[in-house]
This record gives C-alpha cells, structure tokens and sequence, in this order.
C-alpha cells in the first residue's frame, strides 16, 4: 500500500511544487473583532471592487473602515456597497505583533459580510527579503519563488524600491518566516548607475534591460469585456485581478480569464519589452495550501521521489505556463495567439517588477496586442508598459556581501559570495541574516538604482498527517485543468461557508 501510494504521488507530483508559498497557518475571525476594541485595531491593506479592480493602500497609509465606506487619506473613500473583498492587518496595539492578514469580507445586496479565511503572517513561504531605508527594514519582496526542490533552484531578480545608504553602506535582510528549510546559495547586490529617466530592469533571463520610453496601453480589458485602461497606466496601487466571483468550474473560459492590452507599435520595431508591476494573491497560497493537505502522510515521500526526478525542471515549466501558476504573455499575429513566455510567481507579500523581452518583427499591424492569463484570483496587475528603445550603456556593480551576521552573530558570508552549492540554510521560522554591502563610487550625473540577484530553493516542512484525499489526487492526475477548478469550487464554499451576520454599525 505504501509503495502504491509513493507511485502515485510522484505520478501528481508537478502538480505542486511549482507554487511560491504554501499557507498551513488559518483562523476564524468574528464580526465583533472587524470593530476597533480593547488595544485591537484592524487596518485594510487591499480591497477588490465589484468590477474586479483591486486598489492597495500603503502600509504606512491603510485604509480604516468607518459609516459606510473604506477611507484613506492616499486614495479617494470607497463605498462598500462597491466591495467585494477586503485584505485586513489586525494589529495587537498592546503586544505589537502582527496578528493576522487575509480575505476578509464580501458585500452581498450592500450588506457587509465577513468571510473566516484569514491568512496568519507566520505562514509558510519563500524567504522574505528587506532592505534599510535609513530609518528601518522594509519588506522588498520575496526570493526564488516557487524553488521548492534543489532540481528547480533559479536565479532571481528582484528590484529594490526602499534600499538607502547608511553609515557608507547598504544594508540588507534576508528572513526565514515559515515552516521550511531555506537553502541560499548566492545574494549578490547589482548597484546599477544609469542614465536619468531611464528604467532598468532585469528578467528572469538574467539580461539587463533599460527602458526610456515607455508606451501605456491604449485598452486593457478582461476577459468579460470590463474596462481597465485607467487602472494600469500607473504603478499606483490600484490593480486588475481576475475576480473569482461568478465563475462556472465547467466552464474552459472561467478557468484562466486574463487581461488583453493594446499598445501603438512603431512599423519599423523588432523588439518589445514588457514592463510589469506584478504579484500573486493570498488566495493562490490557499489553494495550494489545500493540495499539500490532500497529500496528507504521502507528502515526505512525494517530496524523496520529486528530489531525486531528472525531469522535474521541465514539468515544472510546463505547469507554470499551462495551469495559470506562471502569469503567461501571449502575441496576436495574424489572428492567433502565440506564447512569447511567462513570469515566474512572485508571492503575495510585496508586488515585484519585472520585464520580458520578445521579437514582434513577424507582426504585421500597427498595434502590439498582448495577453496576460493566470489562474482565476491568481494573480494582480498593477501596471504594464511597453518599449521599444535599443538598451543603452549602464555601469553596473555587482556585490558581494561584507559581512553576513546571523541570529547568532555568527557570521555566514562565505556561504552567499557565489553560485557554488555551498548554501546558508535556514531550517526554522526565525532564522535571518544582516548584510553588509559597499557603496561603490558614484558615476557623475548618474541615477542609480537596486537589484538583488538571489539563488537558492527551499523545502517545505511535511506536516505528515491525514489520510491522502485520493479523489482530489486522482482527478488531478486524469485532468490537470481539475487543479484550478478546484481552486473556484474551494473559493467557492469558503465563501459561503463564513458567511456572518453583518456588522452593527
């Protein structure tokens, strides 16, 4: 029986190890706790309109809940009879500790719900990774989302918006907060000197790209024809997001919706390079979070087999692109849609930039029409751009670290110089390093900008528990298109089911 199990597991194995974070850590909240009381105050952090347009508030400027609307001095109030969703941050004022974040409520005939799923922040995930700003550590983002096996580690980009120079140095945090073992083999800091109004950017090729003129897209609608123009010509917090509301499992279209944007196109282009503002939803850790559960006390040996898998790197491609893990970028030519690749995961905490770079040459109109599809609720486009300028010159330093202190004051700088499977592992929640990096000279009349390459994977701790649910693995394995409609079925009864009564106002 043991045996059949181990087989099977393996045979669904791609099914899982594609995903960035994996949520075990949920509870309940009341009615009674959504109002400010006792040292307790709950601060919204994200909101997703009737229309499916998610809008973000700055950590520093959440949104609070008062009368009838969601007020915020960074953005205009927002009804709730216009609400579908709210992402709260529950605040202990008296212990200072973070105690909860997740999908909160629902609006029903303009009556304020709450809905029980609430994301803790000790979740399970990728390493966290902060930067000082001069006065303290603010989240960046996440590293190598989704390297959850040594046969899939990757290189990772992720561009710095907070890092400062303090006391002639950049300071770095990287942080194991969840129930894994991390496994970082190189941080490298890229200090990039360039010229004023020019972007820079890296993919996940590992190229650098400069962008100076980038062109907004003249339409972006969704799958159901909604208008979202207005809401992507900024990186300005306000989102689109494929809103998991009336959706039909059986239905091919409700399974991957995505977002169709049309940009001019100059006649003599070759190229063009995508530019993105993206990040994934605390409902996509949910859902995979629920697939580790149906693995139950087949998980360790999933995870011995899918180690050892000379093809687990190509699966795993293949279920980033083909299942709506991986945001994937499709070209219209000539009235077809052609795959032109595809952005890895990068986490709900932190949204990330990142560009693609793809050959339009073959395209015959003026206008440069692109698809971006995922999972439904997947994932969250807050900005998208295009360019076609040739990259001009920068000066880039690439760092090592001075120094790397850990928990222990010990110092763990040898281990991150460079890619050479010699990793910092993190094995528990509370496990960081402190790094040091110089600050090179400066080039006169320069702008300059931050980006951390990372390398590394990490392990997800098994729970080896429960009996393996094996109707959800079977399906899987018939149909993979079962994984997402599982995910609307799920989203489904978790929002009926925490359904309350509406709050006294």
């Amino acid at each position: 029986m043991t045996k059949k199990f181990i087989t099977f597991s393996t045979l669904v194995a791609f099914s899982f190890f594609t995903w960035s974070c994996t949520v075990y850590s949920t509870k309940k909240i009341s009615p009674d706790q959504i109002a400010t009381k006792s040292g307790r105050s709950v601060q919204v952090l994200r909101v997703m309109k009737t229309s499916g347009e998610i809008v973000e508030f700055p950590e520093k400027n959440p949104g609070l809940i008062a009368g009838d609307a969601i007020h915020s001095s960074s953005s205009k109030s927002i009804p709730l009879s216009e609400v579908e969703l709210i992402w709260i941050k529950e605040t202990d004022v008296t212990l200072s500790t973070v105690a909860s974040l997740g999908a909160v409520a629902g609006i029903v005939g303009g009556t304020f719900l709450v809905i029980g799923l609430i994301i803790a922040l000790t979740k399970e995930s990728c390493p966290f990774l902060y930067a000082d700003d001069g006065t303290g550590f603010r989240l960046e983002g996440e590293l190598y989302s989704g390297a959850i096996f040594k046969q899939i580690e990757r290189a990772d980009y992720l561009k710095l918006h907070y890092l400062a120079e303090k006391q002639g140095g950049y300071t770095l945090k990287i942080a194991n907060e969840a129930q894994e073992t991390q496994y970082t083999d190189e941080l490298t800091l890229l200090v990039v000197d360039h010229p004023k109004d020019t972007g820079v950017f890296v993919g996940s090729d590992g190229l650098m790209h400069t962008i100076q003129k980038p062109l907004r897209a003249t339409s972006a609608k969704d799958s159901k024809g909604t208008d979202f123009t207005a809401t992507l010509t900024a990186p300005d917090g306000r989102m689109w997001s494929s809103s998991p509301f009336h959706r039909n499992p059986d239905n091919p279209e409700d399974l991957k919706p995505g977002i169709i944007l049309e940009f001019p196109k100059p006649s003599d282009a070759e190229k063009a390079k995508l530019v993105v503002r993206i990040g994934n939803t605390y409902w996509a850790d949910s859902v995979f979070s629920r697939f580790f559960g149906a693995m139950g006390f087949m998980m360790k040996s999933w995870y011995e087999q899918a180690n050892q898998n000379p093809k687990i790197k190509e699966k795993a491609e293949n279920f980033l692109k083909e299942r709506g893990v991986g945001l994937r970028v499709q070209l219209m030519n000539e009235g077809k849609w052609e795959d032109v690749g595809f952005f890895y995961p990068t986490g709900p905490f932190g949204i990330q930039d990142d560009i693609l770079e793809f050959p339009i040459d073959k395209t015959v109109t003026n206008t440069l029409t692109v698809k971006l599809d995922g999972g439904t609720f997947f994932w969250m486009v807050d900005y998208a751009a295009v360019d076609y300028s040739a990259d001009c010159p920068v000066e880039i330093h690439g760092l090592a670290p001075e120094e790397a202190i850990d928990e222990n004051g010990q110092n763990v700088m040898g281990f991150l110089l460079r890619s050479d499977d010699s990793y910092y592992a993190m094995p528990k929640p509370g496990n960081y390093a402190v790094l040091k990096f110089p600050v090179p000279p400066r080039r006169p009349g320069a702008e300059r900008s931050f980006i951390l390459k990372s390398e590394g994977y990490y392990n997800v701790h098994s729970r080896e528990e429960g009996t393996p649910d094996l109707q959800t693995l079977l399906a899987l394995q018939q149909n993979p298109d079962n994984f997402l409609k599982f995910s609307l079925r799920e989203f489904a009864k978790t929002f009926q089911s925490s359904r309350a009564r509406p709050i006294q106002k």
